[in-house]
């Protein structure tokens, strides 16, 4: 297993993250440690060393900082955060920011096992991992924001999640370059839900151009909503 020394590690958190205090950059280490672990092991993320610390660490704080800065204070909030996988962005602004209640939906059963491992490492508090589906939830409207990233197109984030989200939730999917796109495919759910986008554009950290795309849900979900995941991918339903 391959890691970058301690020191570089902590130089690289102070020169991005200069607020963290050392308790904070700790817990970092200990996560960005135990994913160079299970990456010996299995393919957890395809990022490793400095770009880890970077692209992955770093960067996920940076995001959230702004969604919490420019589109939902997350504090003392219900979080749900569908797909996390190695828990890009939420598990790096948890650990830099616990100071809201944090629920993860992953259907992988490696990726849960990594997580909750995390959790008893970094000794999260106020947080639960759950090897679920979020279409197969029946947490109605319990959480005040939900996100994603990278796990499934526009659409079907959208449909899988909007039952989860409290009247006046804020949903929010980190996209890339291909945001406008996904948003004209998304068009019928987006009738269906009566929701409008609003896009909060990142720029660069480091190397990928970052895209908030989010919504504010406003009604109860249709009962119709979601249908099975096999549905959604057939596309079975009239538009």
């Amino acid at each position: 297993m391959k890691s970058i020394a301690t020191e570089k590690f902590n130089n690289l958190i102070k020169e991005f993250l200069p607020e963290a205090d050392n308790t904070t950059v700790l817990k970092l280490w200990d996560y960005y440690f135990l994913i160079e672990q299970e990456n010996s092991k299995y393919n957890l993320t395809g990022f490793y060393e400095e770009q880890l610390v970077k692209e992955g660490i770093i960067e996920s704080i940076l995001i959230f900082k702004e969604i919490n800065k420019k589109i939902l204070n997350l504090d003392d909030k219900s979080v749900l955060d569908i797909g996390s996988g190695a828990g890009f962005p939420i598990i790096p602004y948890f650990i830099y920011n616990p100071n809201f209640q944090l629920t993860i939906y992953e259907p992988m059963e490696k990726r849960v096992n990594f997580l909750n491992a995390v959790i008893l490492k970094c000794n999260l508090k106020n947080i639960v991992v759950k090897k679920i589906r979020s279409e197969d939830s029946n947490e109605i409207e319990k959480f005040d924001f939900i996100s994603a990233k990278a796990v499934s197109e526009l659409k079907n984030l959208v449909e899988i999640s909007n039952h989860l989200g409290k009247i006046n939730s804020t949903f929010c999917f980190l996209k890339s370059s291909n945001f406008k796109k996904e948003i004209d495919n998304s068009s019928w759910i987006k009738d269906q839900l009566n929701i409008e986008y609003k896009i909060l554009n990142l720029d660069k950290f480091f190397n990928i151009n970052n895209i908030l795309v989010f919504y504010s849900k406003y009604r109860s979900t249709p009962k119709i909503f979601p249908r099975k995941w096999a549905t959604i991918i057939k596309n079975n339903l009239k538009k």
